[in-house]
Protein backbone atom coordinates (compact mmCIF):
# COMPACT_ATOMS: atom_id res chain seq x y z
CA UNK A 1 0.00 0.00 0.00
CA UNK A 2 2.72 2.18 1.25
CA UNK A 3 4.43 1.72 -2.37
CA UNK A 4 1.86 2.20 -4.18
CA UNK A 5 1.16 6.09 -2.71
CA UNK A 6 4.48 7.01 -3.72
CA UNK A 7 4.05 5.70 -6.96
CA UNK A 8 1.21 7.93 -7.45
CA UNK A 9 3.30 10.76 -5.42
CA UNK A 10 6.08 10.40 -8.38
CA UNK A 11 3.52 10.57 -10.97
CA UNK A 12 1.23 13.69 -10.09
CA UNK A 13 4.50 15.36 -8.76
CA UNK A 14 3.38 15.44 -5.31
CA UNK A 15 5.26 15.01 -1.71
CA UNK A 16 3.41 12.80 0.72
CA UNK A 17 4.25 11.98 4.19
CA UNK A 18 3.70 8.39 6.00
CA UNK A 19 3.11 7.27 9.03
CA UNK A 20 1.72 3.81 9.66
CA UNK A 21 0.85 1.80 13.00
CA UNK A 22 -0.04 -1.37 14.39
CA UNK A 23 -1.84 -0.56 17.85
CA UNK A 24 -5.18 1.35 16.84
CA UNK A 25 -6.24 1.85 20.24
CA UNK A 26 -3.37 3.76 20.69
CA UNK A 27 -3.12 5.29 17.98
CA UNK A 28 -7.06 6.59 18.60
CA UNK A 29 -6.15 7.36 22.83
CA UNK A 30 -3.16 9.96 20.91
CA UNK A 31 -5.35 11.37 18.09
CA UNK A 32 -4.12 15.06 17.62
CA UNK A 33 -5.91 15.83 14.33
CA UNK A 34 -2.62 16.43 12.19
CA UNK A 35 -3.62 14.04 9.15
CA UNK A 36 -5.45 14.72 6.08
CA UNK A 37 -5.86 11.14 4.78
CA UNK A 38 -6.33 7.89 6.61
CA UNK A 39 -6.37 4.59 5.64
CA UNK A 40 -7.89 1.51 7.89
CA UNK A 41 -8.69 -1.89 7.61
CA UNK A 42 -11.60 -3.11 8.97
CA UNK A 43 -9.99 -5.52 11.24
CA UNK A 44 -7.70 -4.80 14.04
CA UNK A 45 -6.28 -6.27 16.96
CA UNK A 46 -8.54 -5.08 19.72
CA UNK A 47 -10.63 -2.82 17.61
CA UNK A 48 -12.52 -3.06 14.25
CA UNK A 49 -11.60 0.11 11.92
CA UNK A 50 -15.05 1.00 11.65
CA UNK A 51 -15.19 1.86 15.22
CA UNK A 52 -11.41 3.63 15.17
CA UNK A 53 -13.49 5.74 12.60
CA UNK A 54 -16.23 6.62 15.02
CA UNK A 55 -13.92 7.47 17.50
CA UNK A 56 -12.25 9.88 15.18
CA UNK A 57 -15.32 11.63 13.85
CA UNK A 58 -16.28 12.34 17.62
CA UNK A 59 -13.69 15.08 17.15
CA UNK A 60 -12.65 15.57 13.78
CA UNK A 61 -15.44 15.91 10.90
CA UNK A 62 -12.29 17.31 8.27
CA UNK A 63 -9.98 14.24 7.91
CA UNK A 64 -10.99 11.79 4.89
CA UNK A 65 -11.29 8.17 5.72
CA UNK A 66 -10.59 5.24 3.46
CA UNK A 67 -11.44 2.16 3.91
CA UNK A 68 -8.64 -0.77 3.04
CA UNK A 69 -10.98 -4.28 2.67
CA UNK A 70 -11.62 -7.60 1.40
CA UNK A 71 -15.04 -7.00 3.74
CA UNK A 72 -17.32 -5.59 0.88
CA UNK A 73 -20.94 -5.65 3.35
CA UNK A 74 -18.82 -2.56 5.61
CA UNK A 75 -19.82 -0.24 2.65
CA UNK A 76 -22.62 0.74 3.38
CA UNK A 77 -22.16 1.55 7.33
CA UNK A 78 -19.38 3.07 6.18
CA UNK A 79 -21.51 6.08 5.37
CA UNK A 80 -22.32 6.76 8.92
CA UNK A 81 -18.65 7.61 9.64
CA UNK A 82 -18.52 9.56 6.52
CA UNK A 83 -16.47 7.69 4.70
CA UNK A 84 -14.15 9.25 2.21
CA UNK A 85 -13.92 6.06 -0.48
CA UNK A 86 -12.76 2.17 0.40
CA UNK A 87 -10.59 0.17 -1.60
CA UNK A 88 -10.84 -3.66 -2.06
CA UNK A 89 -7.96 -5.97 -1.02
CA UNK A 90 -5.46 -6.64 -2.65
CA UNK A 91 -5.21 -2.56 -3.07
CA UNK A 92 -4.84 -2.55 -6.92
CA UNK A 93 -2.71 0.49 -8.34
CA UNK A 94 -5.70 1.67 -10.01
CA UNK A 95 -8.19 1.83 -6.99
CA UNK A 96 -5.10 4.08 -5.21
CA UNK A 97 -4.98 6.38 -7.87
CA UNK A 98 -8.77 6.90 -7.87
CA UNK A 99 -9.21 7.13 -4.37
CA UNK A 100 -6.08 9.65 -3.86
CA UNK A 101 -7.13 11.94 -6.95
CA UNK A 102 -10.35 12.27 -5.43
CA UNK A 103 -8.66 12.98 -2.38
CA UNK A 104 -6.46 15.33 -3.49
CA UNK A 105 -9.46 17.30 -5.30
CA UNK A 106 -11.01 17.79 -2.25
CA UNK A 107 -7.91 18.88 -0.03
CA UNK A 108 -6.70 21.20 -2.62
CA UNK A 109 -10.32 23.15 -2.55
CA UNK A 110 -10.44 23.60 1.21
CA UNK A 111 -6.93 23.77 2.06
CA UNK A 112 -6.08 27.13 4.29
CA UNK A 113 -9.94 28.30 3.86
CA UNK A 114 -11.01 29.14 7.38
CA UNK A 115 -13.75 31.26 8.68
CA UNK A 116 -14.17 32.08 12.28
CA UNK A 117 -17.56 32.80 13.43
CA UNK A 118 -18.18 34.06 17.25
CA UNK A 119 -21.47 32.46 17.92
CA UNK A 120 -24.80 35.32 19.09
CA UNK A 121 -25.93 32.65 21.24
CA UNK A 122 -23.32 31.85 23.85
CA UNK A 123 -20.45 33.88 22.42
CA UNK A 124 -17.78 31.18 21.77
CA UNK A 125 -15.56 31.47 19.23
CA UNK A 126 -15.68 28.83 15.98
CA UNK A 127 -12.77 28.05 13.41
CA UNK A 128 -14.83 26.20 10.43
CA UNK A 129 -12.85 25.03 7.32
CA UNK A 130 -14.67 25.82 5.03
CA UNK A 131 -15.25 21.58 3.76
CA UNK A 132 -17.50 21.56 6.92
CA UNK A 133 -19.34 24.16 6.10
CA UNK A 134 -23.06 22.55 4.77
CA UNK A 135 -24.39 25.52 3.81
CA UNK A 136 -24.61 29.05 5.26
CA UNK A 137 -28.28 30.60 5.66
CA UNK A 138 -28.72 34.75 5.77
CA UNK A 139 -31.88 36.26 7.25
CA UNK A 140 -31.66 40.38 7.11
CA UNK A 141 -28.54 40.88 9.42
CA UNK A 142 -28.15 37.46 11.06
CA UNK A 143 -26.27 34.37 9.31
CA UNK A 144 -26.53 30.98 10.24
CA UNK A 145 -23.96 28.50 9.62
CA UNK A 146 -24.95 24.83 9.12
CA UNK A 147 -21.86 22.84 9.36
CA UNK A 148 -20.73 19.39 10.23
CA UNK A 149 -20.18 20.59 13.87
CA UNK A 150 -23.47 21.95 14.52
CA UNK A 151 -25.10 25.24 13.99
CA UNK A 152 -23.42 28.65 14.79
CA UNK A 153 -25.31 31.81 14.39
CA UNK A 154 -23.38 35.78 13.88
CA UNK A 155 -24.39 38.75 12.23
CA UNK A 156 -23.27 40.13 8.71
CA UNK A 157 -24.63 40.42 5.08
CA UNK A 158 -24.72 36.96 2.51
CA UNK A 159 -22.46 39.06 0.04
CA UNK A 160 -19.53 39.36 2.43
CA UNK A 161 -19.73 35.76 3.47
CA UNK A 162 -19.40 34.71 -0.44
CA UNK A 163 -16.55 37.01 -0.21
CA UNK A 164 -14.82 34.74 2.07
CA UNK A 165 -15.37 31.37 0.81
CA UNK A 166 -13.93 29.60 -2.51
CA UNK A 167 -16.82 30.61 -5.71
CA UNK A 168 -15.93 26.96 -7.29
CA UNK A 169 -17.09 25.30 -4.17
CA UNK A 170 -19.69 27.24 -3.12
CA UNK A 171 -22.68 29.02 -5.10
CA UNK A 172 -26.12 30.56 -4.34
CA UNK A 173 -29.26 28.61 -4.69
CA UNK A 174 -31.46 31.32 -3.32
CA UNK A 175 -31.15 34.77 -2.30
CA UNK A 176 -31.01 33.68 1.53
CA UNK A 177 -28.70 30.33 0.88
CA UNK A 178 -25.50 29.68 0.03
CA UNK A 179 -24.09 25.90 -0.71
CA UNK A 180 -21.24 24.14 -0.39
CA UNK A 181 -21.51 21.79 -3.91
CA UNK A 182 -19.55 19.00 -2.59
CA UNK A 183 -21.94 18.73 0.32
CA UNK A 184 -25.30 18.28 -2.60
CA UNK A 185 -26.59 15.14 -2.24
CA UNK A 186 -30.04 14.87 -4.55
CA UNK A 187 -31.58 18.26 -6.72
CA UNK A 188 -34.84 18.73 -8.04
CA UNK A 189 -36.07 21.50 -10.60
CA UNK A 190 -36.63 24.01 -7.30
CA UNK A 191 -34.64 22.26 -4.41
CA UNK A 192 -31.50 20.91 -3.74
CA UNK A 193 -30.98 19.12 -0.83
CA UNK A 194 -27.72 19.42 1.37
CA UNK A 195 -26.65 17.41 4.10
CA UNK A 196 -30.16 16.48 5.41
CA UNK A 197 -31.63 20.01 4.69
CA UNK A 198 -34.00 20.31 1.92
CA UNK A 199 -33.22 24.18 0.47
CA UNK A 200 -35.15 25.71 -2.53
CA UNK A 201 -34.03 26.81 -5.65
CA UNK A 202 -34.96 30.11 -6.64
CA UNK A 203 -35.83 31.33 -10.36
CA UNK A 204 -33.57 34.17 -10.15
CA UNK A 205 -30.52 31.70 -9.60
CA UNK A 206 -31.48 28.32 -11.04
CA UNK A 207 -29.26 28.59 -14.01
CA UNK A 208 -26.28 30.22 -11.89
CA UNK A 209 -26.90 27.80 -9.47
CA UNK A 210 -27.13 24.29 -11.73
CA UNK A 211 -24.11 25.92 -14.16
CA UNK A 212 -22.21 26.36 -11.12
CA UNK A 213 -23.14 22.39 -9.59
CA UNK A 214 -22.52 20.96 -13.04
CA UNK A 215 -19.09 22.68 -13.25
CA UNK A 216 -18.00 21.32 -10.09
CA UNK A 217 -18.67 17.45 -10.63
CA UNK A 218 -17.13 17.93 -13.60
CA UNK A 219 -13.99 19.39 -11.87
CA UNK A 220 -14.29 16.46 -9.01
CA UNK A 221 -14.97 13.63 -11.30
CA UNK A 222 -17.83 12.52 -8.45
CA UNK A 223 -0.69 15.76 2.26
CA UNK A 224 -0.45 13.73 5.26
CA UNK A 225 -1.70 10.23 5.45
CA UNK A 226 -2.04 7.85 8.32
CA UNK A 227 -2.42 3.92 7.51
CA UNK A 228 -3.42 1.88 9.96
CA UNK A 229 -3.04 -2.20 9.72
CA UNK A 230 -2.67 -5.48 11.93
CA UNK A 231 0.36 -6.02 9.67
CA UNK A 232 2.10 -2.99 9.88
CA UNK A 233 4.13 -1.80 12.72
CA UNK A 234 5.09 1.89 13.50
CA UNK A 235 6.78 4.29 11.35
CA UNK A 236 6.84 6.86 9.50
CA UNK A 237 8.14 7.49 5.67
CA UNK A 238 7.99 10.44 3.28
CA UNK A 239 8.64 10.92 -0.54
CA UNK A 240 10.05 14.00 -2.50
CA UNK A 241 10.31 14.10 -6.17
CA UNK A 242 14.21 13.75 -7.33
CA UNK A 243 16.19 17.07 -8.00
CA UNK A 244 17.57 17.10 -11.00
Amino acid sequence: MKSLLFDHAAAHGREYSVEWFCEPLAFVAGYDGKFDLIFLDIQMPGISGMDVARRIRKSDGRVGIVFVTNMVQYAVEGYSVQASDFIVKPAAPASVNRVMNRALAALDRSRDITVTVKNAADGRTAVLGAAEILYVEGSGHRITWHTEKGVFSDWGLMNAVSARLPERVFARCHVSFLVNLGHVRETSKDSVTVGDDVLPVSRQQKNAFFSALAAYLGRTGGGKIFITSPLRCSGTSSYSLPSF
